[in-house]
C-alpha cells in the first residue's frame, strides 16, 4: 500500500490500492487495477511540475523522493526503472505495461537549449531570444552576467511554467561575448539546475550619439535598475533613439527605430513609459499618434489622434483603469479672434474602443489672456505666444482628481468634471476671478509669506520659490508634490536656453487644500547653476526602494565637453548625490525624460 509518505502531498491525491468511483448510474461501480492509483499519484506530481529528486529501494517497495514529498510504490507492481540523467528523466515501467516518464533531477541541462536568435526584431541589437524545452513544468530565470569587476548582471525570473518557452534576453553588452545563464527552477523559483550560453554582439553603429561620463556612482546605495534615457535623436524632428544605460555607463538596451518601417519617423515626446502589461507607451509628435511598443521595438498597437480631431503634444500616461490621459491640441480650437490655439486640451482615450471618453479644455479653467512675453530667442518653439498661451506638458491622476503642469501658467489640480481646484503659480497677472484658486506660500515654519514681491513672483523667499516652465508633477506617497522646476523665465526675467545665470530645481511642495496654502518642503539645483539648467524638457522621479529621487535636466545643460543633460540621484534628506551621469549630446537635447526601472517588467 502507499505509506504515510503519500499524505500531505501538494497534489492533494488520496492514494489507495483499489480506487473506486461511482458513475452517473449509482449502481455502476468501476474497479481500477491495483497499479492505477500509484500511477495517478506519480502523474499528479508530473502534472503539477514537481521534480523527482531520487528514489530508493526499501524492503518490498520503491520510494520516490519528490521535491514536495515521497511516494511509496510496491515493488511487485514495477517491471523496471530506467535512469536517464542526461535527459533529466526517469522512466518507470509497470507490469500492467503502463510506462511513465517522470521529470527527474539530472546532470547537464545543455540539451534544453534548442535555438537562439540575436536581434530578432531587427531594431534591438542588444536583445535575443532563446528557445528552450524544459525537462518538465517549471520556470526559467535568465541571468545576463555583468562584465568582470562590475555589478552589471541583469536577471529575471519568468512567470511561465510550460515546458516549451521562448525566453527574451535583454541587457546584452555591445561588442562583447556575453555569458548568459538559463536557470531551471521550480514553481516558487528555487533552482533545480542551470546551463550557460554565449551570445556575441557587434559594436553599435551609432552616428551623432551622446557621450557619457559617470561623475558619481555609489552603487551599493543606488536605487536598483537601469536608466531609460529617452533620446530624441539629432534634433526634435529626428527619429527617437531610446536606450538604457547601467551604473557603469554601459548601454544595455537600445532601439534603432530608423530601421523599422512602422516607427522610422517616431518622435517620442516624453519618451517611453512602461505600461501595466510590460510594454512601452509613447506619443508620436510627428505622426500625432499613440503607440504601444514591446521591448524588442515591435509596434504592438497604434491610435491615430488626427482621426479623432487632435494632434499630440508632449504627454501620455496610463491611468489606473487602463485608459490613456493625453495632452493634445484640438484641431478645431480657436481664440476669440479666430486664430488657432494649441497645446491646451487634455483627453482621456479608451484604448480598447479607440474613442475619446472625456475632454478637458484648459481655456474653460484658466485665463487665456494671462500672458507675459519675455522675448525668447527667435525661432524657439517652446516660448509663450497668444496662440500657445498654456502649453500643457504633463498630466497625472491624483486620486479622483487630476494633477497637471501648464508651462506658462503653473501647477494645477482639477476635477473630472473640469472644475479648477487650485493653482501653484506666481500671482502676477491673474484676474480677480482666479484669486480663489491661487495657493498662498508659507515659509519653513509654516507662517504666511506676506512679501508682495515673493507672492507675485518677482523674487524668491529664502524658504520658497514658485516653479517656472515646470514639468513632470509626481504625487508622492505622503500626498506632497514633486516637480521639475525648469527655471524658464524665472521671476519674469528672460531665462532661457543659453542663459548663464539660469538654474533648474527639483522641488517638493506640500499643499493644504482646505487652507489654500503651499509650502516648499525642500529643493535642489540652484547651487548647480548652468550644470543643471534646462529651460525645457526634463523630469523628476520618486524612487520607492530607497526613498531617493532623480533630478534629470535634459536640454542645454553645461557639461565638461559641451551641452546635454544630467541624471542625478539624490537623497532628499541630505541632498547627497548618490549617482550622477553626465550626458553630452551632439545637439542641445540629451533627453526628454529619464526613468530608473528594471530591465524586465514584473509581470512577464
Amino acid at each position: 500500500m502507499i505509506g504515510n509518505r503519500c499524505y500531505g502531498l501538494k497534489t492533494g491525491i488520496l492514494c489507495f490500492i483499489f480506487l473506486c468511483f461511482t458513475a452517473c448510474k449509482k449502481d455502476k461501480v468501476v474497479i481500477l487495477p491495483a497499479g492505477t492509483a500509484f500511477q495517478n499519484s506519480l502523474e499528479g506530481m508530473l502534472n503539477n511540475g514537481i521534480l523527482l529528486n531520487s528514489y530508493s529501494k526499501e524492503k518490498e517497495s520503491y520510494v520516490f523522493h519528490f521535491e514536495t514529498g515521497d511516494i511509496e510504490v510496491p515493488e511487485a507492481l514495477v517491471l523496471n526503472i530506467q535512469d536517464q540523467p542526461d535527459l533529466w528523466k526517469t522512466v518507470i515501467q509497470f507490469k500492467d505495461k503502463v510506462s511513465l516518464a517522470i521529470p527527474s533531477k539530472g546532470s547537464s541541462l545543455d540539451f534544453m537549449v534548442k535555438d537562439k536568435a540575436l536581434n530578432p526584431s531587427g531594431f534591438n541589437p542588444l536583445a535575443a531570444t532563446v528557445e528552450v524545452l524544459l525537462p518538465g513544468r517549471g520556470r526559467v530565470q535568465v541571468i545576463v552576467e555583468g562584465k568582470p569587476g562590475t555589478n552589471g548582471s541583469i536577471q529575471h525570473l519568468f512567470l511561465a511554467s510550460n515546458p516549451r518557452q521562448t525566453i527574451p534576453v535583454f541587457g546584452l553588452y555591445a561588442n562583447y561575448n556575453n555569458r548568459v545563464a538559463l536557470v531551471f527552477t521550480d514553481m516558487e523559483g528555487k533552482e533545480r539546475g542551470r546551463t550557460y550560453i554565449q551570445i556575441q554582439t557587434a559594436a553599435l553603429d551609432l552616428k551623432a550619439f551622446p557621450a557619457f561620463e559617470t561623475v558619481v556612482a555609489q552603487k551599493s546605495r543606488m536605487e536598483p535598475g537601469l536608466n531609460l534615457v529617452s533620446y530624441p535623436g539629432e534634433s526634435e524632428i529626428d527619429t527617437s533613439c531610446p536606450y538604457m544605460v547601467d551604473a557603469d555607463g554601459e548601454i544595455r538596451w537600445i532601439l534603432l527605430l530608423k530601421q523599422s518601417p512602422k516607427l522610422q519617423r517616431l518622435a517620442a515626446s516624453i519618451g517611453l513609459k512602461r505600461m501595466k502589461n510590460g510594454n512601452f507607451l509613447s506619443g508620436d509628435g510627428q505622426e500625432s499618434r499613440i503607440v504601444e511598443i514591446d521591448l524588442f521595438g515591435n509596434l504592438v498597437k497604434e491610435w491615430d489622434l488626427k482621426k479623432l480631431g487632435y494632434t499630440f503634444h508632449h504627454e501620455v500616461t496610463e491611468a489606473a483603469d487602463g485608459n490613456f490621459l493625453i495632452t493634445v491640441s484640438k484641431s478645431a480650437a480657436r481664440l476669440l479672434n479666430g486664430k488657432p490655439r494649441i497645446n491646451d486640451h487634455i483627453i482621456e482615450l479608451n484604448p480598447l474602443s479607440g474613442t475619446v471618453v472625456k475632454e478637458w479644455d484648459l481655456a474653460n479653467m484658466l485665463d487665456t489672456a494671462r500672458y507675459d512675453h519675455q522675448g525668447d530667442l527667435s525661432g524657439v518653439d517652446y516660448s509663450q505666444t497668444p496662440v500657445n498661451w498654456a502649453h500643457n506638458n504633463s498630466i497625472a491622476a491624483m486620486g479622483p482628481d487630476f494633477l497637471a503642469t501648464v508651462r506658462f501658467q503653473g501647477i494645477m489640480s482639477f476635477t473630472r468634471g473640469g472644475a479648477l481646484k487650485w493653482l501653484i503659480s506666481p500671482h502676477k497677472n491673474w484676474s480677480s476671478a482666479y484669486q480663489q484658486y491661487l495657493l498662498s506660500p508659507l515659509d519653513a515654519k509654516g507662517q504666511m509669506i506676506t512679501d508682495p514681491k515673493v507672492i507675485s513672483g518677482a523674487i524668491a523667499h529664502p524658504d520658497f520659490d514658485w516653479s517656472w516652465g515646470m514639468h513632470t508633477p509626481v504625487l508622492m506617497p505622503d500626498g506632497n508634490i514633486l516637480v521639475f522646476d525648469n527655471g524658464y523665465n524665472r521671476h519674469f526675467k528672460a531665462k532661457t536656453l543659453g542663459s548663464s545665470d539660469g538654474y533648474s530645481r527639483i522641488v517638493e511642495y506640500k499643499v493644504d487644500e482646505a487652507k489654500k496654502t503651499v509650502q516648499q518642503v525642500w529643493a535642489y539645483g540652484e547651487s548647480r547653476g548652468a550644470q543643471g539648467f534646462s529651460a525645457a524638457l526634463s523630469g523628476v522621479q520618486y524612487l520607492p526602494a530607497t526613498g531617493h529621487v532623480l533630478f534629470c535636466p535634459g536640454m542645454g545643460v553645461k557639461t565638461n565637453n559641451g551641452l546635454g543633460g544630467r541624471v542625478v540621484e539624490l537623497d532628499p534628506k541630505t541632498k547627497e548625490v548618490i549617482y550622477e551621469l553626465e550626458i553630452t549630446a551632439p545637439s542641445v537635447s540629451a533627453f526628454h525624460r529619464v526613468t530608473r526601472m528594471p530591465m524586465y517588467p514584473d509581470n512577464k
